[in-house]
């Protein structure tokens, strides 16, 4: 689809609308399109001055799309000192994902792209959408970065865009935190500590149980398959993405000394408690207005089927798990999620050291 027109299709298209909502839902979507594309229309993000913005310790929410990332990336999007690339504090339901949009897509270099849109990567199973699979052993290698990667032209791209979106979207352009959660991330923190080496990026891992997710995701986030894949060969391969994006980045992240491991779960049990030690690990300081609680009112650009807030919601999926799902789930992910504290019907304490080290206890959150 030509570019002019994709915004016009994504006005229009047919997504659940609730009944009696298709006028109030355009105009929300045309709202959502406007702060997002302020970046785009603005004279600001060509001044030269924005080279001396400072980019102070960058925020990536990393971890598996449906994983928890959105919920947790927005207790920390309504500190009046964090900005994404379409808002502030005011707006803390925008678009926070720089790799999944394609105009920001066209000014990054292609490796901090997300699993979307990619054309360049147009695998014959899985397609150009790689959604829930991009970490698989499938397409790991072609998603992978490591420091060695990264090349000082990329660095200088990297760090003028994320000082744009400062200088456009903060409040306070000497005081911001920039915050993105595009997942593809999850396996590239070697590669983003070095781009921006200087600035002491912090990384935040969000995990969820792989019993849940795996299951879950086969069904909500899939990629496009291009053929027909027997169910069980699905179900092993976003196995394999959970599994390896989630060692990925507890092998990367504590080296850097700038990561937390969250279990969702944790948070889900006791918002106050995991965003407080979140904040005080990325160096925010913490106020309860940052946790769902009653009485809170969604922005109006938030989208009508968007209920990513107040109340949280429980499991749904966890006991829909069938014996032989659990099994291929179990081989691919089974060790590190026993590490992790997770099974298929119960939880247990975590052990693994990663996880440990940076909560400061063997649960996060009593």
């Amino acid at each position: 689809m030509p570019p002019g027109f994709r915004g016009f299709a994504y006005l229009f298209n047919r997504d659940p609308w609730p009944r009696g909502s298709f006028l109030r839902t355009v105009v929300v979507k045309a709202e959502r399109w406007r702060r997002r594309d302020r970046w785009r229309r603005s004279l600001r993000r060509h001044l030269s001055s924005v080279d001396q913005v400072p980019l102070d310790r960058p925020i990536f929410v990393l971890g598996m799309q449906g994983g928890g990332t959105t919920l947790v990336g927005r207790c920390l999007l309504r500190h009046p000192s964090v900005v994404s690339m379409s808002g502030t504090s005011d707006y803390w339901v925008a678009t926070d994902e720089l790799g999944f949009v394609r105009n920001r897509m066209r000014r990054l270099p292609s490796t901090l792209w997300s699993s979307a849109h990619r054309d360049d990567l147009d695998h014959p199973l899985v397609g150009t959408e790689h959604a829930s699979v991009y970490a698989s052993n499938l397409l790991l290698p072609e998603y992978r970065n490591t420091a060695d990667d990264a090349t000082p032209a990329d660095s200088e791209r990297f760090k003028r865009i994320l000082k744009e979106h400062v200088a456009v979207y903060a409040h306070d352009p000497q005081a911001a935190r920039f915050l993105d959660k595009t997942h593809t991330y999850t396996i590239k923190i070697p590669y983003l500590d070095r781009l921006l080496e200087g600035h002491e990026p912090f990384f935040l891992l969000v995990v969820r149980n792989p019993y849940t997710m795996c299951f879950r995701a086969v069904r909500r986030k899939p990629p496009t398959w291009r053929r027909d894949l027997p169910y069980e060969e699905q179900l092993r391969l976003v196995a394999q993405h959970w599994n390896n994006s989630t060692l990925l980045a507890l092998e990367d992240g504590p080296p850097t000394g700038r990561f937390l491991a969250l279990r969702f779960e944790d948070f889900v049990q006791n918002p106050p408690g995991a965003i407080r030690a979140v904040c005080k690990a990325v160096g925010l300081s913490y106020d309860d207005d940052l946790v769902p609680r009653a009485g809170h009112r969604m922005p109006f650009a938030t989208l009508p089927w968007d209920r990513k807030w107040f109340p949280l919601q429980g499991d749904e999926w966890r006991d829909k798990v069938g014996d032989a799902e659990a099994q291929i789930v179990e081989e691919e992910c089974g060790q590190l999620a026993e590490q992790l504290g997770y099974g298929r019907l119960t939880d247990t304490v975590p052990v693994h050291p990663a996880l440990l080290s940076l909560t400061g206890a063997a649960q996060l959150v009593a």
